[in-house]
């Protein structure tokens, strides 16, 4: 058996089963260069073990970034996103539904003026509903003193629908330029320039009517 160099050389002889050092050294020396090879070889199985263990549960450290958490589903009923308490399918608005509102451009004008006239048709329910909002369904009429002085239906009747979809609170309109004549019924003859007064402009929509909208005329600039 060759020592290690300067550990000097050991003998060793066994009695009963137990190993003894021999040697020029005591006995203690020798018993304790084997007790530091021995604590040597327990560290380095010591420590293999920790890296074969340690390491392989580091990769769930949670906190350490490693692996990002799931997220958990929710237990909460869903509720569908676009719900609504609308029908399927629209139908036929009813005039209760329905606000007419008529409007000019201005509320004086001279005699002879052009005025531009507006018909509003707005859903004031509460669902969506379908209305003839075409130039059938209506109509925007002219009064002086309760007189009839002009109708958007006189001469320029038509039999044309459009069927729109209103939502709540939707409105469309629908404008036409007034020549600032007068005209009758099925439109017999020309027209005459209405005269300076005050008139009351009043838009329908089937059989829903406007509250009245007022403007004036003053006399004819001379040229």
């Amino acid at each position: 058996m060759v020592a290690p160099a300067g550990w000097g050389t050991d003998t060793v002889w066994q009695v009963s089963g137990v190993v003894h050092p021999m040697g020029p050294e005591p006995p203690w020396v020798y018993w304790l260069r084997r007790g530091i090879i021995l604590l040597a070889v327990l560290t380095l199985v010591i420590g293999a073990y920790w890296l074969i263990t340690g390491r392989g549960s580091a990769g769930t450290d949670l906190t350490s970034g490693g692996v990002a958490p799931t997220a958990q589903p929710s237990t909460a009923p869903s509720t569908p996103a676009t719900a609504s308490a609308e029908p399927a399918t629209p139908t036929d608005c009813t005039d209760s539904a329905i606000v007419v509102e008529a409007s000019s451009d201005s509320s004086k004008y001279v005699v002879g003026d052009t005025p531009q006239l507006t018909l509003t048709i707005g859903n004031i329910g509460d669902v969506s509903c379908l209305r003839d909002v075409g130039p059938k369904a209506n109509e925007l009429e002219i009064t002086s003193g309760g007189y009839h002085v002009w109708s958007s239906d006189d001469c320029n009747a038509s039999n044309k629908s459009k069927i729109a979809v209103l939502k709540p609170g939707e409105k469309v309109a629908s404008s036409i330029i007034w020549d600032g004549k007068t005209t009758q019924k099925s439109c017999p003859g020309d027209g005459k320039l209405a005269k300076q007064g005050r008139y009351d402009l009043i838009a329908r929509n089937g059989d829903v009517k406007s509250e009245k909208a007022k403007f004036s005329l003053t006399k004819e600039k001379k040229s």
